[in-house]
């Protein structure tokens, strides 16, 4: 097949999933859109994945197999894909996973029409066993949120995901312009684990022209001994740490100061916390940073848990809404969603007293959250002596900011520090 005539480049990489690999290479190769190509990267597996890939190979010209000589991770295996790849658009698909059979014909129409940098969409689960939905659960496999049936910038669709606490960076749900990917440089980091959370963050951040669709074309197989199921270690905390550094270093190089890059860096930051806070007394964490560079971003790192959070790693809030906001005698935390939650335990650990939480919709939240009335915000009186903490979105928070000046309520946005290390 000609290069001109490849209309979607699948790019999966492959280690030990003989067991699985007959099944995604069935989907890939049953699709309706017939112009494609399949580029597998066997990452040096010691199983029979890399003979089931050249068999595969001999009966479907349509699929190249790449043999790499030492394991390098899934990052290096995708690059090297990329970078092979003939056709218009790049679809990535885990060795173990499965798509349906109008995947890529709808994907890469739709694309077409609309001329877009990359398609958002939604995934089933497929559980090895019952046991498995005890340990893991996927965020959002069809998201319920509200969100545009149009073109919008990356930037938009990104601040909606956030929105509707539903952004995930599965490469599997979501499908590229080639074009877009290498004029702007949107590769995977390589040598850590969770490599996908930097893509996805930098690719969505880029693109001028994408789209959510409500639709689930991707199954994802859930089975035991993945990155998903198995207990969490040191190298998943090197990886999330590397990627905090690489998304820092993304924004400061791009000058993005958007809703959508600072909570995007503010959520992987959470992630790495609660890694951090449940390892650091179980394991040598210095030890899975043997690389120089790697080396230099985990001392600093180490340097601002201590200079900020102490000794115990509590995340800071910004001192100076934190001095502010010791002036009263007590504290409201308005929302009862995960960043109030965590505002109001960040708030406790710096000895502010909670009087509760408040909200527009009482009748949808739960009364009780962290052992607190949940309160109408309406009907609730503020006590001269007390103070509103706001963690609003942008648009959330220009209709609160009306109400409370209106009601002559004090309050203080809450905003969390978090390093900036791009002089590393």
């Amino acid at each position: 097949m000609n290069s001109s005539d490849i209309k979607v480049s699948v790019i999966i990489p492959v280690f030990n999933t003989e067991k699985y690999l007959p099944e995604c290479l069935n989907s890939v190769l049953n699709q309706t859109l017939r112009n494609i190509e399949v580029i597998c990267v066997d990452d040096k597996s010691t199983d029979q994945s890399g003979s089931i890939l050249d068999e595969y190979g001999q009966r479907d010209g349509r699929i190249t197999v790449f043999h790499l000589t030492k394991n390098q991770r899934q990052g290096h295996a995708r690059n090297y894909g990329m970078d092979r790849a003939r056709g218009k658009y790049i679809y990535f698909l885990d060795s173990d996973d499965m798509i349906e059979p109008e995947t890529l014909e709808e994907l890469s129409t739709l694309a077409d029409r609309d001329n877009l940098d990359a398609i958002f969409f939604d995934n089933k689960e497929k559980y090895e066993n019952e046991d498995l939905k005890k340990i893991y659960v996927p965020p959002f496999s069809l998201r319920e949120g509200e969100y545009r049936d149009e073109v919008v910038t990356g930037n938009e669709l990104m601040e909606e995901f956030l929105r509707n606490n539903e952004w995930t960076c599965y490469p599997q749900r979501i499908f590229w312009r080639k074009e877009f990917l290498r004029l702007n440089d949107v590769r995977y980091k390589e040598g850590c684990e969770h490599e996908d959370e930097y893509f996805a963050f930098a690719g969505i951040l880029t693109a001028k022209r994408v789209r959510y669709l409500r639709k689930q074309y991707f199954t994802l197989r859930i089975r035991p001994n993945s990155v998903m199921t198995s207990p969490k270690s040191p190298k998943n905390f090197h990886g999330y740490l590397m990627n905090f550094y690489y998304m820092n270093e993304f924004v400061a190089s791009r000058g993005l100061h958007t809703y959508g890059a600072e909570a995007g860096v503010a959520i992987i930051f959470n992630c790495l916390m609660t890694l951090y806070k449940s390892l650091k007394d179980k394991y040598d964490l210095e030890a899975s940073f043997a690389e120089k560079p790697d080396k230099l971003v985990y001392q600093h790192f180490m340097d601002y848990i201590r200079l900020e959070f102490g000794e115990n790693g509590v995340y800071a809030m910004d001192s100076e809404r934190l001095e502010e906001i010791r002036k009263y005698r007590v504290a409201y935390v308005y929302g009862v969603d995960y960043f109030a939650r965590e505002v109001c335990e960040r708030l406790e650990r710096h000895n502010v007293l909670i009087g509760g939480f408040l909200t527009k919709e009482p009748k949808n939240a739960p009364s009780v959250l962290m052992g607190r009335r949940v309160l109408g915000f309406d009907e609730t009186e503020i006590p001269n002596d007390a103070v509103v903490v706001v963690s609003a979105k942008p648009g959330v928070w220009e209709e609160i900011r009306p109400l409370l000046t209106k009601r002559n309520i004090r309050y203080v946005r809450f905003v969390a520090t978090a390093p900036s290390w791009t002089n590393y």
